[in-house]
C-alpha cells in the first residue's frame, strides 16, 4: 500500500474525510467519512505526519453522495415552522458531546439574524445554550441536506422563549436521492399480528424485512412499529406499508421470509426523521449505503 503525505490544511471542520488517514507506521488514524467537529481536533493531527492511500479501493473510487456545495440561504427555501437540528460545537464541562436538539424556524432577517424556537428542556443534556455558543445546524428540504455554523446572539425568555442566532455565512448542501437506502438491523413488529421482524434495509420510501412467519399476501397492508436512534435519542415510529415482494430462503437450517414493503401512510415528521437518519449514515457510515 503506497501512502502519500497530506497537510492538515487539506482537511476541513464539518466535512467528511474523503480518504482513510494513516500515520507514518501505516497504522490507521481515522476512517473515510469521519467528520472533524472542531479546529482543536484538527490541530492534534499537526503533531504527527498524516498520510492517505495513493490509490483508492474500487469501492471508494466514487463518493457515496455528491460533495457538499456552497449555497445561499434563499436556496434552501425555508418556511416558518421548518425543523432544524442544533448541536453545540463547543461543550461546557457539564455538557455531553452529543448534546443536540430539534427546533423550528420562526423567521429571519437577511444578513442579520435567524430566529428559532427554544429547544424543549428534555432534549438538552447538561447546561442549556448560553449567548455566544457556537452551534452546528443541520436540516433537510426536499432532496437536499444542509449544514452551517452560527452563534447564539440572544436568548429571549419573556414573553415567549426563542433564540436569535447569527445569520449563516457559509451553507453547504448535499443531494440525497429519494431512493437512497441504507443497511441496518432494527428489531420491529408488525402491529396487526404482533409478529417480530427485523428491518434489514431502510429508505424514506420503503424497507426490507426478514421474519420467520409470513406477514401477509402481496398487496396487503401492514403497520411497522420500530425505533431509530437519531442524535443519540430513540424515536419510535409506526408506519403503514404495503407488501410488494416476498420470498423464502434458508439460513442455518431455518426458514427466513424476506419481504419488501412500500410506505403508504408515512407522516411528514416520520419522513423528516428517516431522512436525517439516512443522512447521518451517509456521513458517518458510508459502508452501510446500498
Amino acid at each position: 500500500m503506497d501512502l502519500i503525505p497530506i497537510q492538515t490544511t487539506d482537511l476541513m471542520v464539518g466535512q467528511p474525510l474523503p480518504w482513510d488517514l494513516f500515520d507514518q507506521g501505516r497504522q490507521p488514524i481515522q476512517k473515510r467519512g469521519y467528520i472533524f467537529k472542531t479546529e482543536d481536533e484538527l490541530k492534534q493531527l499537526e503533531e504527527l505526519p498524516v498520510f492517505r492511500m495513493e490509490k483508492q479501493d474500487p469501492e471508494q473510487a466514487e463518493p457515496v453522495a455528491h460533495s457538499p456545495e456552497k449555497t445561499g440561504f434563499e436556496d434552501m427555501h425555508l418556511k416558518v415552522g421548518h425543523k432544524m437540528h442544533l448541536t453545540l460545537a463547543t461543550y461546557s464541562k457539564n455538557a455531553s458531546e452529543n448534546n443536540s436538539c430539534a427546533v423550528s424556524m420562526i423567521g429571519y432577517v437577511p444578513d442579520s439574524t435567524l430566529i428559532v424556537s427554544m429547544p424543549a428542556s428534555d432534549q438538552l443534556i447538561g447546561e442549556p445554550f448560553i449567548e455566544g455558543d457556537q452551534i452546528h445546524v443541520r436540516l433537510i428540504t426536499g432532496q437536499y441536506a444542509y449544514k452551517f455554523t452560527v452563534f447564539v446572539d440572544k436568548i429571549i425568555r419573556v414573553p415567549f422563549k426563542y433564540l436569535h442566532l447569527s445569520f449563516p455565512k457559509e451553507i453547504q448542501g448535499q443531494s440525497i436521492r429519494k431512493s437512497r437506502r441504507i443497511k441496518c438491523n432494527f428489531p420491529a413488529t408488525v402491529a396487526e399480528k404482533s409478529i417480530p421482524i427485523s428491518i434489514t434495509d431502510l429508505s424514506i420510501c420503503g424497507a426490507g424485512i426478514t421474519s420467520s412467519l409470513p406477514l401477509g399476501t402481496l398487496g396487503s397492508e401492514v403497520t411497522l412499529s420500530f425505533a431509530i436512534a437519531l442524535h443519540d435519542r430513540e424515536i419510535p415510529l409506526s408506519i403503514k406499508a404495503t407488501i410488494r415482494s416476498a420470498k423464502q430462503s434458508a439460513k442455518k437450517n431455518q426458514k427466513i421470509i424476506c419481504t419488501g414493503v412500500e410506505y403508504t401512510g408515512i407522516k411528514p415528521d416520520q419522513v423528516f426523521a428517516l431522512r436525517h437518519l439516512i443522512y447521518q449514515e451517509i456521513v458517518e457510515h458510508p459502508e452501510n449505503v446500498i
